[in-house]
């Protein structure tokens, strides 16, 4: 009962902790997504100004003016087209005489300022106007480190003023980005858009440039654009007020725009780190995923807190991580206390019932160690008093130490069982120039079913035999000898053919069989001097031959009973031709019928590819092999039947073998 009321206890606090920190957990994401919404509107207000001036920027240079003085030559006789200046020996004009530079830019582009069409005088006109309007920027945008207007006349705007000598007007410029993506082919709506990020040099770092295309009614003029500093966008990143986790945006290119890391110092940085780089290393495998989730909707990936938020101003996207380790750790240090209190309560519950379980089971548990001890050296001890729902442990314990004699006593005639099995399995194998034999066997019990033998028939020829008795321990040993005795005799001390050797034995096994068991086995007769190879299959598994040059194939069977089951029954006989080189696997069904953790057999098919390729083999390495295979198929698990292994290897005549040598003793 005590152990019961603690159980439901233990249950109900857990129950209880786990509701709490999941609660918790789902108020401290919800402020998280708070934290990281209320950041995205920094972000979408700095964009969004830059994008209201830019436009601002784009109307004002989209007025057309029908006074002479802003279509003509005559705009270079007034201020501020007097002040532009040409430069024959770089063959470009410039701005580098206004007089006060701090309140606009510089206009440089190439050729001269005279003699040119009137688009380029209108165009001149707009480029001036939009040049003395660049001023507003500083106070009104910080985000933006300069503006450039690039006009199709090969001229240019920008800002902030800086000597010609430090400008410079490239062709190249058309082949931008900014100016390829504005162009009316590219951008038939005259929609504004951001461009590829690009670094303008390690005093300014990376820009990211929000343009827009300027048209004169239906003519194309040129691109407008304000470069957005990327330090900037990191010093308001690392703004974000949530303790935990990180925050970085990233645009729609996957580059990564604001980072605490990887834009630690932001103007060192001369190109943009990617999305895989920003997100932690067990993120980086689902980048897609991250890139599809829903705005703002906080999900749970490989150990992380994953939310995106999209902008809607620019086409990018606000990332927050955090591990949800560390946010469990944050959630539980809040809880923390309240779970001490539950626990403190547990220590008073526990200790109100010590008194109680110190009289009714510490007492009576001390009691029954000592008699334990007591009946575990076979001493005569009698039953202490004690309360009356002990008293049945002790009774239990005295009848199993007695029982456990009486296991003992069996232990050791079933090791003495094994012994004498052992002792009936043969030692020695045949020392002859034409053939090696070797064998092994290995019982699931104490006692195996299992059982191999040679022997000698007539003067030349050698007799091999390969058993698996049914069922298992010390009945299947007993008959197993039986069998083993019948075959012997009948086969070396009788005339009859290897067919009526198998018959008699069966007839004798099936004689008062009231087991009901019966043997399987293979019966050979081999004649060394010409490799013929005479033999009886009774219900048993075909053995496999290992030809010289690595080929494998199972004999085919001569379809014979198991011995023992019925009695009257004709053997078939069949025999085969070994070559020089060939080795006959003889083995019992423990061996293709192991298993592994899953219930898979070992199975013939892997047996037989066990020796592909493998060429003359020696019986003892064949033997050896098949158990080193089956007990890593099992890796470890207990298997149910005997394995046992006899392997034939023929040599030929002329082997040159050394008959002074030893084959071996089988191993037990």
């Amino acid at each position: 009962m005590i152990g019961i009321a603690y159980t439901l206890i233990i249950i109900a606090l857990v129950l209880f902790f786990a509701h709490l920190l999941q609660g918790k957990m789902s108020e401290e994401i919800e402020l998280i997504g708070g934290h990281v919404s209320r950041h995205a509107q920094f972000f979408e207000f700095v964009l969004r100004s830059s994008a209201d001036h830019l436009e601002t920027l784009r109307m004002s240079a989209s007025q057309r003016l029908d006074h002479p003085l802003y279509s003509g030559p005559e705009l270079l006789d007034h201020p501020p087209g007097a002040w532009l200046q040409e430069d024959g020996t770089r063959h470009l004009f410039h701005l580098d005489a206004l007089p006060a530079p701090d309140d606009g830019g510089n206009l440089i582009g190439l050729g001269t300022l005279r003699d040119r069409s009137p688009e380029f005088y209108e165009d001149l006109n707009v480029a001036l106007r939009i040049n003395h309007e660049w001023s507003s920027l500083i106070f009104t945008l910080p985000s933006a480190a300069q503006a450039s207007f690039l006009l199709e006349k090969e001229f240019k705007a920008v800002f902030p003023w800086r000597n010609s000598s430090s400008l410079f007007f490239d062709p190249s410029l058309y082949q931008d980005p900014v100016w390829i993506m504005g162009l009316p082919s590219n951008n038939p709506d005259r929609e504004k858009y951001w461009a590829p990020v690009y670094f303008a040099g390690k005093d300014i770092g990376l820009l990211v440039p929000e343009a827009a295309p300027v048209y004169i009614g239906s003519r194309f003029v040129g691109i407008i654009a304000i470069d957005t500093s990327i330090d900037y966008l990191n010093r308001i990143n690392s703004d974000f007020t949530y303790p935990l986790g990180l925050t970085f945006l990233v645009d729609r290119r996957q580059q990564v725009l604001a980072h605490p890391d990887l834009y630690a110092n932001p103007l060192e940085v001369t190109a943009t780190p990617t999305l895989d780089q920003a997100v932690p290393l067990d993120l980086s495998d689902v980048i897609d995923r991250l890139r599809r989730l829903k705005s703002g909707e906080p999900a749970r990936i490989n150990g992380y807190l994953v939310i995106r938020h999209g902008l809607i101003t620019a086409p990018w996207s606000l990332f927050y991580v955090v591990p949800e380790s560390a946010l469990w750790w944050r959630v539980g240090s809040v809880a923390g206390p309240a779970m001490l209190v539950v626990m403190l309560g547990l220590v008073i519950l526990m200790s109100l019932t010590y008194f109680l379980t110190s009289r009714e089971f510490v007492g009576p548990a001390d009691k029954l160690v000592r008699h334990i001890a007591a009946a575990s050296n076979f001493e005569p001890v009698t039953i202490p008093t004690v309360p009356s729902g002990w008293r049945p442990w002790f009774e239990t314990i005295t009848r199993a130490f007695q029982e456990s004699m009486q296991l003992i006593a069996l232990r050791q005639e079933l090791d003495i069982a094994a012994k004498i099995q052992q002792s009936i399995l043969p030692r020695h194998w045949p020392k002859h120039d034409s053939y090696t034999l070797w064998g092994r066997m290995r019982p699931a019990k104490e006692v195996g079913g299992d059982f191999y033998d040679h022997f000698d028939v007539a003067e030349t020829l050698q007799g091999i035999v390969v058993a698996d008795v049914s069922g298992k321990g010390i009945p299947a040993g007993l008959f197993g000898m039986v069998s083993k005795t019948l075959l012997r005799s009948a086969a070396t001390q009788g005339s009859l053919d290897i067919g009526g050797t198998i018959a008699k034995v069966n007839d004798d096994l099936s004689e008062e069989n009231d087991a009901c068991m019966f043997v399987t086995l293979f019966y050979a007769i081999f004649d060394p001097g010409s490799g013929v190879l005479e033999f009886v299959n009774a219900g048993h598994p075909p053995p496999l031959l290992i030809h010289a040059d690595g080929r494998a194939e199972y004999l085919q069977g001569t379809g014979g009973m198991a011995l023992g089951v019925m009695s009257e029954i004709d053997y078939k006989v069949s025999n085969i031709r070994l070559s020089p080189g060939d080795t006959l696997l003889m083995f019992t069904d423990g061996v293709t019928e192991a298993i592994d953790a899953a219930g898979e057999e070992f199975g013939t098919q892997r047996l037989s590819t066990l020796f592909f390729d493998k060429q003359t083999l020696d019986p003892s390495p064949v033997v050896d092999m098949v158990f080193e295979a089956v007990d890593r198929f099992a890796d470890g698990i207990e298997q149910f039947d005997d394995i046992t292994c006899v392997a034939l290897r023929y040599r030929g005549i002329d082997s040159g073998f050394d008959s002074n040598s030893d084959p071996g003793e089988t191993p037990q």
